[in-house]
């Protein structure tokens, strides 16, 4: 990565492990390979709001064990496979405080309800060490010749290259050749595609869902663009990018899937909504949205048949009221009460209004957590 950049080019190095072998240690690495043609570059100021903490300059490796060590010479002989002395911090000096690593950043799960990940910008200043080296070629004949003439070429300054003294003939680098590499390896994903402004669609989830968003960022992955199962949606950043890139990058996922297709089912709209981006969707939407109490909540998910839905006649007064005014369909079930500490909480799942039951769309399995 660092090779095809140009000069002044960035590149980031990110990782969702908090483990220094993967991290600083990698980055320390290149640091110190490319003696200078790369730099940190900080980045903590550029993300105003995001909890993290900085880069670090010393920590300690262990081995499959569970032994702890400061530094290479501590690893014993039979440890030495695993443990490499460039998973230890480099020892402190001018260079490797010029390193920097503080401006790397961790994002600890605890600073903002997060997975851990590990994120470092780097800037590339000058060719690294290893790019100016040119490989020289020579005839391509035996030994005692190529030598020959490259001793006769020196001792006649030059004279068998038309005067350019100190060069073997045919010692120039040959042109390099294009491989040949399929566009894409592996498995071939199925083509992102976007829906046009006019789709008919747009107008069918506007009016059934009230869907502010605009139908265009909405994709889907099908080779038959008639058949539209399912619609992810994506900011108009990442549109950009994935129709930019059609033809240079292989994306293997993105969007959230917002709405799946559930055809002859008594709904007037023949999507339903997702439970996968119910969080992202629920403001952008202003229809179908419905409130049941705590009581209404724990009669759809401790519901034990799971073939069998319990009946409206079950849920409060003010919950049939809300679920009478709306007619059969995919709609949002949304609960807000307060939790031991007085703090807000609020559980949003996906739910199913037929003509005289309501369903949660819950797993078994998750519904007594």
């Amino acid at each position: 990565g660092i090779e095809m950049l140009e000069i002044g080019g960035r590149i980031v190095y990110s990782t969702c492990s908090l483990n220094p072998v993967e991290d600083e240690a990698v980055i320390a690495r290149m640091l110190l390979e490319a003696e200078g043609c790369v730099e940190l570059v900080e980045i903590a100021d550029t993300l105003p709001g995001l909890g993290h903490t900085k880069g670090l300059t010393t920590w300690v490796t262990s081995d499959k064990k569970g032994n702890i060590y400061k530094s290479w010479d501590e690893v014993p002989e039979e440890a030495k496979t695993l443990v490499r002395p460039h998973m230890f911090p480099p020892p402190p000096g001018d260079n490797t405080d010029k390193l920097n690593l503080h401006k790397c950043i961790r994002i600890l799960p605890h600073q903002q309800n997060t997975g851990g990940f590990f994120v470092a910008l780097l800037e590339k200043k000058a060719q690294c060490p290893w790019e100016k080296q040119v490989k020289k070629f020579g005839n391509k004949t035996n030994g005692t010749e190529a030598n020959s003439t490259s001793n006769e070429a020196t001792a006649n300054g030059g004279a068998a290259n038309g005067g350019k003294e100190g060069t073997p003939e045919g010692s120039e680098e040959p042109p390099k050749k294009k491989p040949k590499v399929p566009k894409f390896f592996g498995f071939r994903e199925d083509p992102y595609i976007y829906l046009q402004k006019d789709d008919e669609i747009g107008p069918e989830l506007e009016a059934y869902y009230g869907l502010k968003l605009s139908i265009d960022l909405f994709l889907t992955r099908c080779k038959d663009e008639s058949k539209k199962n399912n619609l992810y949606f994506t900011t108009e950043a990442v549109k950009d990018i994935v129709e930019n890139n059609k033809e240079r990058v292989k994306i293997i996922n993105t969007g959230v899937k917002a709405f799946t297709k559930c055809e002859h089912k008594g709904s007037e709209c023949d999507y339903r909504i997702a439970q996968e981006g119910v969080l992202m969707l629920l403001n952008h939407i202003s229809k179908r949205k419905l409130y049941p109490s705590k009581s209404d909540m724990e009669t759809m998910l401790l519901n034990s048949d799971f073939d069998t839905p319990p009946e409206i006649n079950l849920m409060t007064e003010e919950f049939k009221k809300q679920l009478d005014e709306t007619s059969t369909g995919s709609v949002a079930l949304i609960f807000k009460d307060k939790d031991q500490f007085g703090c807000d909480l609020s559980v949003e799942i996906v739910g199913w209004k037929g003509k005289s039951s309501v369903r949660a769309y819950v797993p078994k399995n998750e519904r007594v957590h």
